[in-house]
């Protein structure tokens, strides 16, 4: 259009110089005025020619679309339309008193413009594929031959499935977290597929120091276990620490938390009893559970035989920051940081034994120290724990050690490798040493959110009851039949952190 302007604009002119072009008394022309004329009309030959091929194009346009072309009256139509709906949707949102902020932060979530309330869904999901091999033959006769008997025993499992909901409500100082899971299949709950609560607590902080947390939540104790299932550098927990861990309870807790110091004291309705077969055995009726074997989930305030529970942890930060240690892993690039954890249990129940009603009290210690190291492309971690179990019938002793590392071989890839030793002692009657050696690799497609680990664990001695998994804990093990070789476990996983 602008073109066709302009030639119009150029016919005027030269309409216009023509009718007003001097001429001398012998009827000739200026001869300037004529050069000009001549580069008008030139000029104006080549904008014909310009608007011949803008027309043609246009015809060419008209024809594969129709009447659907643009023209610059639709055009401002068109913009004029989007301004209204704009203007329609800021006005519908000015009318909305509280308003709504969604989007993405390590999770999906909802908040009020004014910060107020906040909530936050992230999901975890691990899938894996274990195969564990033992050389042992199998018992004379056997009308079937059970898994823990097979020299092959292998097989896929939805580890963890979990959904977690966070926030804040009413203040940022008031948090809260719900954490569910959808349960594997057990020995005991053949099923599975339940969905079962983990966590499910509220958090007041008095100031950026202190704070106090109230509902259900892991004790402050075992720095393996504290650190969230998908941040391990395995791919899995290891089998001292599956079994020396005192796992979630019902309780209140106080923190203090600056730049260098860390303190949590919990009193709870006591740990969970993990102590293998032996553990149950010992107190009778579980070290505080409500059934031998099963943790204290969600369970009503008078059905437990604990008197009293009370843990502590103490963290020291001699170098980084309390971020890195969210995970096991530090990437390449990390600055080097430097952290030491002590932390104790102590937990006495009371019950009542049949069939002539007795009191029996158990007293329950225990008492892990950790250390762990992140260089920038490297780490290293090791504990050492201990427990102490003293009733009327029994007295038992549990130590536990774990050491592992691992190193980034390029941004991706990161090689690691654990070594862990475990004895138990039942009355000064000592039972078969737990050491287990285990090598892998992560490959971090996007961090833990998209991490893909193997690893393979070979028992260097007989896995015995002392350290069952026999109702399918998710390290993998097998109880080893006596006169067995040792265990070979192969294990690789996918994890999405969402």
């Amino acid at each position: 259009m602008s073109c066709i302007r302009t030639s119009l604009m150029l016919w005027l002119m030269a309409a216009v110089l023509t009718a007003t072009m001097p001429t001398f008394a012998d009827g000739t022309t200026d001869p300037a005025l004529d050069e000009r004329f001549e580069q008008m009309q030139q000029e104006m030959q080549r904008l014909r020619e310009d608007n011949q091929a803008m027309r043609a194009e246009l015809d060419e346009i008209r024809h594969s679309t129709g009447d659907n072309w643009l023209t610059e009256q639709r055009a401002e139509e068109i913009r004029g339309l989007v301004a209204d709906v704009l203007a329609d949707a800021d006005s519908r949102a000015s009318l909305l008193s509280d308003g709504l902020h969604a989007g993405w932060r390590d999770g999906f979530f909802l908040a009020s413009p004014d910060g107020r309330f906040m909530l936050q869904l992230q999901g975890q999901m691990q899938f894996r594929y274990v195969y564990s091999y033992h050389d042992t033959d199998p018992p004379p006769f056997p009308a079937e031959i059970a898994p823990q008997q097979q020299r092959h025993a292998r097989g896929f499992e939805n580890t963890r499935t979990r959904l977690t909901f966070r926030g804040h409500v009413f203040d940022r100082d008031l948090t809260y977290l719900v954490r569910g899971a959808f349960q594997r299949s057990r020995t005991d709950n053949p099923q599975g597929g339940g969905f079962a609560l983990l966590d499910a607590w509220m958090r007041y902080h008095f100031n950026e120091e202190w704070s106090v947390r109230a509902g259900q939540f892991k004790l402050p104790f075992s720095r393996e276990q504290l650190v969230y299932s998908g941040h391990q550098l395995a791919v899995e927990r290891s089998l001292v620490d599956s079994n020396l861990n005192i796992g979630r309870s019902q309780g209140v807790e106080l923190t203090y938390a600056d730049d260098i110091h860390r303190v949590s004291v919990a009193y709870s309705d006591g740990g969970t009893d993990n102590l293998g077969f032996f553990g149950t055995v010992a107190q009778g009726t579980g070290l505080g559970d409500t059934v031998p074997g099963q943790p204290p989930s969600n369970t009503a305030a008078l059905v437990r035989g604990v008197e009293y529970a009370f843990t502590a942890r103490y963290e020291l930060l001699a170098a980084g920051n309390w971020r890195q240690f969210e995970d096991f892993t530090s990437p390449m690039g990390e600055d080097f940081a430097l952290m030491f954890g002590i932390a104790g249990h102590y937990q006495r129940d009371q019950t009542m034994r049949q069939p002539v009603p007795t009191r029996r009290n158990t007293r329950w210690l225990g008492y892990t120290v950790d250390a762990s190291a992140e260089f920038g492309g490297a780490n290293l971690f090791a504990a050492f724990t201990h427990h102490y179990i003293d009733n009327p019938a029994d007295n038992v002793n549990v130590f536990g050690v774990v050491a592992q590392g691992g190193v980034y071989l390029t941004s991706k890839w990161e090689a690691f490798a654990r070594y862990e030793w475990g004895h138990w002692s039942l009355n000064a009657a000592d039972f078969q040493d737990l050491h287990i050696a285990t090598i892998g690799t992560n490959y971090y497609l996007d961090g833990h959110d998209a991490k893909w680990t193997t690893d393979v664990g070979l028992g260097m001695t007989q896995v015995d009851t002392s350290w069952s998994t026999a109702t399918g804990g998710a390290p993998g093990w097998r109880t080893d039949p006596a006169g067995s070789k040792p265990q070979v476990v192969f294990r690789t996983q996918f994890q999405l952190l969402f």
